[in-house]
């Protein structure tokens, strides 16, 4: 009998500080998308041991992280010996506070050498794999057993297929907007193969020097209604040909229909946000702007704390219109109709403040002589994107290259492109109430794409458009329908099945998931956060925004774990399971996080009753971490213990009321022993 594994994680992107001279893939990513770097992160590069104690202090028996391979591999072939030794001090002090080390190989991210060689399709990814696994087990593995080869493998997939239901790529790599349905899904399935035969050359590197040791993945898993998930599986299995996988998934990444708005292009302050991104595509970033509170120039207020029962005027339509309420939480909101009504309310005393982004805001108050200015921090980061209907591919690799700055590639035509040369000339959406000099810069980049696309820079028709106005111009009304589209997409999409899970249990064609791939764990591991059940069908919308980081309106669903694991018991007789990722961010869909980890806990209390072998269970996270680009907030910090990232030079862990719920957690799990 073994006393059952409890404990928190954390990863090395998501918490150790940023090191220019060993960047990984996602620091690439984070600075051309313009998603928010990792900073110094909670610096637990350095700051390690006391996150150690935390976990200690609240009796876990395992303490999970990842090994940065850009640290450890900075160069093909070559391995940093102070890396590893850095990794054997953290791996010491783990094992010193009575806890088992999970190690996490792989967590989302690659060095840039690979990106550069072809990232997870290069020719050797799978022997590179192996090679990088080698040495770290040879640095660590006397003092390691857990392993954990790769993060959630099957969301990987979302670095080379962008669902048309998203405005962009999830992740790295991305490809670019020429990539079709047909190249994606191509992409994709090769990328499939590739980490099946990668997690077992890495498992079989593992295991040659420590026999005993555990080795599993964590794959990221839906809570669907178990016959939908029967359905998806068995649709899965009989998928016998690349073709036929390469057709299932691409309903996932072709649009249906070609109607296109009244104009081509929207350039207008539009700040890329999830929900945006379920009706239009978006370009890359071409500016990051910030939500700050704009205020008459003699008023008191300093920043939001000021705000407290005041009125705050938002315009209607825009991201602050719909993030204010989370970020002035002792506000009313005032709804107006465009920024001259803003500064209308400003003026006649109707409001206090004005939520705004920055970059309209200065515009804003040096038009106006000094009568306003902006006060207190950035609230959160805004990234202004041009916006196209979907499917527009070669349109907007047109718009891409002119924001990089770089010469336009080469391009087949489709209907968008081919509307603006049989029109012969392109019509793009600019603001109206803008400040001039901002709208200038806007209409400057539609001239360059004219001129790119016609020949002409001068060919181009620009219409003003209010802030409510900017998507509707450029979604057109037959785009009603799309919800029940993505509904049924979403939840068939043959990605959606439990693919990585099938493909070790021996399911999947021997071209996918080669024989060598098939059963290479030694328990079953998962990850669970959010679900559905059959009475709320209607919140696979919600689990999309979740999808693309919308934690806080994620569809909480306990119930949910425990019906996963009996469902992972039934694939997998003969092995333990272990919950490697559950948590919540402060509130989603009105739960808290204590109430989260409370009921998540029952649930799996209740399958161990029901004989179902669960011998671990994992919480997300030790203490806030950058959440993958996501601005830090309430609505992106998973952290037990939380860290002001971007406001508290000292970077204080600072108990939340989880913590006391998780100890009781490990109280009851410390009197449990499993098989």
């Amino acid at each position: 009998m073994s006393r059952f594994l409890i404990g928190v994680c954390t990863a090395d992107h998501q918490c150790e500080a940023y090191d220019a001279s060993c960047e990984d893939v996602r620091d690439q990513w984070e600075r051309d998308q313009r998603l928010t770097p990792r900073g110094r992160a909670t610096d637990f590069w350095t700051r390690y041991p006391e996150d150690v104690a935390l976990a200690r202090d609240l009796g876990c028996s395992a303490f999970r992280f990842s090994v940065s391979w850009a640290r450890v591999e900075p160069a093909p072939g070559e391995f940093s010996r102070a890396v590893l030794d850095h990794y054997r001090a953290l791996v010491e002090a783990i094992v010193d506070a009575g806890m088992e080390p999970v190690l996490t190989l792989c967590h989302y991210t690659w060095p840039l050498h690979l990106a550069d060689r072809g990232g997870l399709l290069a020719a050797d990814f799978p022997d590179a794999f192996a090679r990088y696994t080698t040495e770290v087990v040879r640095a660590l593995g006397d003092r390691v057993r857990w392993w954990i080869t790769f993060n959630e493998p099957n969301q990987l997939v979302y670095g080379y297929l962008k669902p048309w239901w998203t405005g962009e790529y999830r992740m790295p790599p991305g490809l670019d907007p020429r990539a079709g349905s047909r190249e994606q899904m191509e992409a994709v399935v090769a990328l499939m193969r590739a980490l099946f035969v990668a997690n077992a050359r890495g498992r079989q590197a593992i295991k040659a020097a420590l026999p005993d040791a555990i080795v599993t993945t964590n794959p990221f898993m839906l809570g669907l209604p178990a016959w939908l998930q029967r359905v998806l599986d068995w649709r899965a299995t009989r998928l016998r040909s690349e073709g036929a996988w390469t057709a299932a998934g691409r309903i996932a990444a072709r649009r249906p229909g070609r109607i296109l708005g009244q104009v081509d292009l929207v350039a207008a302050a539009l700040s890329a946000t999830a929900g945006r991104g379920t009706a239009v595509d978006f370009s890359r970033p071409y500016h990051v702007a910030g939500l700050r509170l704009l205020v008459p120039a003699d008023a008191a207020i300093g920043g939001p704390a000021d705000t407290a029962g005041a009125v705050v005027a938002v315009v209607r339509g825009s991201t602050a219109a719909g993030a204010g309420g989370r970020l002035v939480p002792g506000a009313a909101l005032l709804l107006v109709d465009g920024y001259a009504a803003m500064l209308a309310a400003l003026d006649g005393g109707a409001a206090a403040a004005a939520l705004v982004d920055d970059a309209i805001g200065q515009g804003l108050a040096d038009r106006a002589g000094g009568r306003y200015r902006l006060v207190g921090d950035r609230l959160r980061d805004e990234r202004y994107v041009v916006a196209t209907a979907t499917g527009n591919r070669a349109l907007m690799q047109v718009v891409d290259d002119v924001i990089a700055g770089r010469p336009s590639a080469e391009v087949a035509e489709d209907h968008g492109l081919r509307r603006v040369e049989r029109r012969g000339r392109l019509v793009v959406g600019v603001g109206a109430d803008l400040p001039e000099e901002w709208r200038g810069r806007e209409e400057e980049l539609a001239r360059e794409v004219a001129g790119r696309v016609l020949g002409d820079p001068a060919r181009v028709e620009l219409r003003p458009l209010g802030t409510r106005d900017r998507l509707p111009a450029v979604r057109p009304w037959t785009r009603v329908f799309d919800p029940l589209l993505r509904w049924v997409d979403m939840l068939f999409c043959a990605l959606n099945s439990n693919w990585w899970h099938l493909g070790i249990a021996g399911k999947l064609p021997e071209w996918l998931c080669p024989e060598e791939a098939v059963g290479q764990q030694d328990v079953v591991g998962m990850d669970y956060y959010w679900g559905i059940s059959n009475l709320s069908l209607h919140k696979v919308e919600q689990l999309g925004a979740a999808a693309g980081g919308g934690f806080d309106r994620a569809p909480v669903w306990p119930a949910a774990l425990r019906g996963l694991l009996g469902y992972l018991a039934r694939a997998f007789p003969d092995q333990p399971i272990v919950v490697i990722e559950n948590g919540c961010v402060e509130r989603a869909s009105g739960v808290s996080r204590a109430e989260y980890l409370r009921q998540h806990w029952r649930e799996l209390q209740r399958a161990r009753q029901a004989g179902v072998p669960v011998t671990g269970y994992l919480a997300w996270s030790i203490t806030s971490n950058r959440e993958w680009g996501l601005p830090f907030g309430p609505a992106s910090d998973f952290g037990l213990y939380h860290v002001e990232l971007d406001t508290d030079p000292a970077l204080r862990r600072v108990p939340t009321e989880a913590v006391e719920v998780f100890r009781a957690m490990v109280r009851e799990a410390s009197d449990t022993t499993t098989a």
